[in-house]
């Protein structure tokens, strides 16, 4: 499999965090911990992260909020810069940075991926997006013309300029959007042939485009049955192209003392839903006629939590449905998050990861 060295630490489940680089995380909640994305707070828990032994931290990009009483996401800290800071300031962990391809020309993209590689001896990796909400792009005055029925077209474009940047020492191509001349990128990637690439488009045409140019798919369904299903499909949507892919999905674990505690907590969070909010991203995806809008909205009706699942229960109860989606759907990562990601990720490494181990689903330290 090409690249992606900084994220084969282990040879099982792998586990990552998903770094609230937004106002509020990812829960869209009046009763959970309100506060402002910083740098500072996103340090310590990348550092956090990398000493209780978890592969990857990963961040969004995101340019502009919803509306609505909480504030959610009201302010987010750019992904790639954000990841470059923290790639200084680690020493293990892979880094994975948001990159929308229409907001970065290839040559731009290509050596800031590069310095980043470099500065991280060899930990980068990048998730490409081609626009969940193109209003974002919009209100900037730089959406191509006719780019949403074209995005993956686009971003294939894209990143066929950027690979070739990163592997040859001068670059000539005439395409449908790109032009370069003679254009050079020195020095290469340290990671050969290049970091690796990570994409979460679901929809036919995102597995298609993943299933060909990414390591990582992330394929997070409106349930845990939906997503094993797309993880086994993504699988075997790679194999037709000869080649093999990792997936990975979203978790929001909420670890209590006894599923009934940890079902209270829950429901606290669920209290709280900031209903304005919640209504203004269904308005948006409502408009959407992609079938992948259509399931965020279903798994948003669900519950607070923006991106991935909540899950509730006891460590046990955790450890048991990691092992049912690891080993029936065939899923190779978890990306964590949590309303506390600090008190979070402690209760995890203590109470959660153990059990893992004893499933043999992670490595013994």
């Amino acid at each position: 499999m090409e690249g992606a060295d900084a994220m084969n630490k282990i040879t099982n489940l792998q586990l990552g965090v998903f770094l609230p680089n937004a106002s509020n995380g990812f829960l869209i909640s009046g009763t959970a911990p309100q506060y402002a994305p910083t740098f500072e707070m996103n340090k310590q828990i990348s550092i956090l992260a990398e000493n209780i032994g978890l592969d990857y931290v990963f961040s969004m990009s995101k340019w502009r909020d919803f509306g609505g009483p909480t504030g959610f996401w009201h302010d987010t800290l750019e992904s790639v810069t954000l990841m470059a800071g923290l790639a200084a300031v680690t020493s293990r962990i892979g880094i994975i940075a948001t990159i929308q391809p229409v907001l970065f020309p290839p040559a731009v993209a290509a050596k800031m991926a590069a310095t980043i590689d470099d500065l991280s001896k060899g930990r980068f990796g990048i998730n490409i997006v081609t626009g969940s909400f193109l209003d974002e792009f919009e209100q900037m005055g730089i959406l191509p013309p006719n780019y949403a029925p074209n995005r993956y077209r686009y971003a294939e474009e894209w990143l066929h300029v950027v690979k070739r940047l990163w592997t040859e020492e001068s670059v000539t191509f005439d395409g449908e959007w790109f032009h370069l001349r003679d254009c050079r990128s020195l020095p290469h990637p340290v990671q050969k042939p290049y970091p690796f690439i990570v994409c979460a488009g679901t929809s036919e045409e995102g597995f298609r485009f993943t299933a060909k140019e990414g390591n990582y798919s992330f394929v997070n369904g409106v349930t845990l049955d939906h997503s094993k299903q797309l993880s086994r499909r993504m699988k075997e949507i790679a194999a037709e192209h000869g080649r093999t892919i990792k997936t990975a999905i979203s978790m929001l674990p909420i670890v209590g003392e006894t599923d009934a505690k940890a079902k209270q907590h829950w429901q606290h969070l669920q209290d709280g839903a900031d209903i304005e909010t919640m209504a203004n991203i269904a308005t948006y995806f409502g408009k959407q006629k992609r079938e992948s809008d259509k399931q965020r909205l279903q798994k948003l009706e669900r519950d607070v939590s923006y991106s991935g699942r909540m899950i509730h229960g006891s460590p046990s109860t955790i450890a048991e449905v990691i092992e049912d989606i690891v080993v029936d759907g065939q899923i190779d990562s978890i990306m964590l998050f949590f309303d506390d990601f600090i008190a979070g990720l402690n209760t995890f490494h203590a109470e959660v990861m153990p059990l893992l181990k004893r499933k043999e689903l992670l490595l013994a330290s």
